[in-house]
């Protein structure tokens, strides 16, 4: 039986456009670092880090900052998976590419303790170069993004060269077993919601769950009849 990590669902929110192409395409994107809005991303600049690349998941199912980030227009899609598929799908791609790959959860932590660590690190690597120390840097971010609450996957991909840029790598998978349930944007329309659970049951064949977040949805009120509240107590 699987272990509690390796069962622990991770979460993200993409474009509807963007999920669609998961089904489509059969593969994921890694993406390089450099290309994030986060300058601190790659701060530790090192021989092989056109080599490396990496995708974002978080683990907090609900939350707010999140939607409005990764959704700001309504049409963001959260996907789910678990460690442990993300894990195979990483394994499969080493195993026929000769990559290295890494999967853990990413530290929070003040702006002074990042600067003590990533200095730290490129001292190391100065003295000798490690790929792995020099991943260690991609897992420890500033405590102003907290709200992630991320899990970082990592590729490191030995045969990559410096002279021709590469913005990402893609990894092969099944959708349809790799995502085991689709949410749709709390503040969506209900005319989008139904168009998208159509499209991703009736065009890509999802059998998943599909609903709508109900991060939003009004609880049942509690009514206090006036003559229970003394305004003298305000």
């Amino acid at each position: 039986m699987a272990s509690k990590s390796r069962q622990k669902n991770l979460y993200r929110i993409m474009d509807f456009s963007r999920v669609v192409q998961i089904f489509e395409k059969e593969e994921i994107y890694f993406a390089k670092p450099s290309t994030w809005d986060d300058p601190y991303e790659q701060r530790i600049r090192h021989a092989k880090d056109h080599a490396v690349f990496a995708q974002c998941w978080g683990e907090r199912p609900i939350s707010d900052a999140m939607w409005r980030i990764y959704s700001q227009n309504g049409m963001g899609v959260r996907i789910s998976t678990t460690v442990d598929k993300l894990t195979g799908v990483m394994k499969v791609a080493c195993k026929a590419h000769g990559y290295k790959r890494r999967l853990a959860k990413v530290e929070y932590k003040t702006q002074r303790e990042i600067d003590e660590i990533t200095r730290g690190i490129a001292a190391e690597l100065r003295d000798a170069f490690d790929i792995g120390r020099a991943t260690d840097a991609l897992y420890n971010k500033r405590d102003a993004f907290s709200h992630e609450a991320e899990w970082r996957a990592t590729l490191f991909t030995p045969e990559a060269s410096r002279d021709v840029e590469k913005k990402g790598v893609s990894v092969r998978l099944d959708p349809h077993d790799f995502i085991d349930r689709i949410l749709l944007d709390p503040r969506a329309p209900e005319e989008l919601v139904k168009a998208f659970r159509f499209y991703f049951k009736n065009k890509l064949n999802f059998k998943g769950r599909i609903g709508r977040s109900v991060l939003y949805k009004a609880p049942n009120p509690y009514v206090v009849e006036d003559n229970a509240v003394s305004v003298d107590d305000l």
